[in-house]
């Protein structure tokens, strides 16, 4: 049976080689934002090998695997087997996983979402119909044609892609990227509420994604403004 010294001699060990990682962690983090703010580096570009930046940053080479392991994992690089690593700056999975996580947890709720997803929407519409061209209208068009004929079952895809495709046309990534990460919550919360709303106002709840594409088609952002808080009103009703 292992003594008090014992035990704490370990975990002061297990301390230590976790501080080691942080740090080396935080070198090599370091050394990529050094890299891209420099414009050394920039997205689609080889990193150095491990045993390169071991020796740049003195670092054992497994300290920087583990670095660029985690790097990995965040999206910030993606390793590609047998060639190396690339900066690669996808942090919309992370972003998503955490959300969705939040949602899990119970830290986040669908008032929440919904509260999120209106003033995204507002605000994306307002820039849509700012950029919208007419080049857009046919794709605007084909979208409504769909949306007026599409079966019940498949009317939540169609719901979904009216959001995304606004989000698009506000010609703003971070919307974009918020609107994608927030996928698989919005999701589940596009059926969820949907399913609510469509057993007491479904020719409303129709009608008003319908006045969201044909206001862009009219370059009319109030009347699409209005679509959104009517479409959130009547959602935030069965909540």
């Amino acid at each position: 049976m292992k003594d008090t010294t014992d035990i704490k001699s370990e975990k002061c060990e297990e301390c230590r080689n976790e501080e080691i990682k942080n740090k080396a962690y935080e070198k090599v983090v370091h050394y990529v934002k050094e890299k891209i703010f420099s414009g050394q580096l920039k997205i689609g570009d080889k990193l150095p090998t491990e045993r390169e930046l071991s020796d740049k940053l003195e670092l054992s080479r497994n300290s920087v695997r583990e670095a660029l392991r985690t790097l990995d994992n965040m999206g910030l690089i993606a390793c590609r087997q047998g060639s190396g690593n690339y900066l690669t700056g996808n942090m919309q999975p992370v972003i998503e996983e955490s959300i969705y996580m939040m949602s899990m947890l119970k830290q986040i709720d669908d008032m929440d979402i919904c509260q999120l997803r209106r003033s995204l929407d507002i605000l994306a519409m307002r820039l849509a119909v700012e950029n919208f061209s007419d080049d857009d209208a046919d794709e605007v068009k084909q979208l409504l044609d769909r949306y007026s004929n599409v079966e019940e079952d498949n009317a939540g895809f169609i719901d979904k892609e009216i959001h995304m495709l606004i989000s698009g046309y506000s010609r703003n990534k971070l919307i974009e990227l918020i609107n994608d990460s927030l996928s698989i919550t919005m999701e589940k919360f596009i059926f969820k509420a949907r399913n609510i709303v469509i057993e007491n106002e479904k020719e409303l709840f129709d009608a008003f994604h319908k006045e969201m594409l044909i206001s862009l088609l009219e370059h009319d952002a109030d009347k699409g403004v209005r679509a959104i808080n009517k479409h959130y009103d009547a959602i935030e009703r069965y909540l």
